[in-house]
């Protein structure tokens, strides 16, 4: 009995969307830990560093205890995965779109900043932040949780 439910289809997409938001999560923790060096070694880019950090901020304080949650089998936990993960996808696109109309700029050293930046953007952020919303948003996920289903399934 134990072993079918540690095997079922809803126990693997709910553990897979769990696992994505703690990664994503320690990826923005580190990511904070980044923009406070930032903050105290380069304080003139202070304001630019504060934002980022705030966003990092607020992406691991959702992605962390959803992930743990919905381990847990909490409907809180597949919330905060579908927060944290639809703000993940937001925020790259905003940074995005903010460096392409020039109003950000992605320094990396050399020609193609903008094309480097964003092309790493997107295979870093995206597509596991994609990835971790379809799979909190499905109905075997909602299952684990415990939560009525109802319509298509």
């Amino acid at each position: 009995m134990i072993f079918s439910a540690l095997t079922s289809a809803t126990g693997r997409t709910a553990r897979a969307a769990a696992a994505l938001a703690v990664l994503g999560g320690l990826l923005y923790l580190a990511g904070l830990l980044l923009d406070v060096v930032a903050l105290v070694r380069f304080p003139g880019d202070a304001p630019r560093t504060a934002v980022h950090a705030a966003v990092d901020l607020l992406l691991t304080a959702v992605l962390l205890p959803g992930g743990v949650l919905l381990l847990r089998h909490d409907p809180l936990g597949r919330l905060g995965c579908i927060a944290g993960s639809a703000t993940a996808i937001v925020a790259t696109l905003t940074s995005l779109l903010l460096a392409a109309t020039g109003l950000a700029y992605v320094d990396l050293g050399g020609p193609g900043d903008l094309a480097a930046g964003g092309v790493l953007a997107l295979v870093l952020v995206l597509p596991p932040a994609v990835a971790t919303l379809a799979l909190s948003a499905a109905v075997p996920t909602a299952r684990w949780c415990g939560l009525p289903v109802t319509g298509r399934e």
